[in-house]
């Protein structure tokens, strides 16, 4: 965790927001930050970056380069790219985006499909949340993905 994440911590723990559960923000960061060094530890054991797998993760499905930014949560320039290292390794190829001749699409190689489903077995194994049952990671996502649903995201400079 870096620095400004740990004031950020710091700065919401120390209140809370009027009728939120007390302590609820802190566990998520800490839910947040394990989630995220399990992420990048197994994608080491897998021979990639972050990054990459993040990308490698998101392509279940071929998709345009905008959409893979999207969900990657990341700038064109990034996506453009971690995409080309990913394709300089055979793990993807990229081609015209049916319907929109001026972008292009992303799709695992059969050796990225591969590395794929080795990264979805390593991130299975020993997760962060190991100390819930199937019964209560269900659960916790319908609650998270309603929370987020009824929300507004937070606003961007952009």
């Amino acid at each position: 965790m870096d620095t400004r994440d740990r004031g950020r911590r710091t700065a919401v723990s120390g209140g809370s927001a009027e009728g939120a559960l007390p302590g609820l923000t802190p566990l998520l960061y800490e839910a947040t930050a394990r989630l995220d060094a399990h992420f990048a530890a197994c994608a080491t054991a897998v021979g990639l970056t972050a990054a990459q797998a993040n990308a490698v993760y998101e392509l279940a499905d071929p998709v345009g380069m905008r959409e893979l930014g999207r969900r990657m949560c990341c700038e064109p320039p990034n996506v453009t790219f971690v995409v080309d290292r990913l394709e300089e390794r055979g793990l993807v190829v990229r081609g015209p985006l049916p319907g929109d001749r001026r972008a292009k699409q992303v799709a695992l190689t059969a050796d990225g499909l591969g590395l794929r489903a080795e990264l979805l077995a390593k991130l299975a194994e020993d997760p962060p949340l190991r100390g819930l049952g199937d019964a209560d990671r269900r659960t916790l996502r319908t609650l998270l993905a309603r929370a987020l649903a009824e929300s507004d995201p937070a606003p961007t400079d952009a």
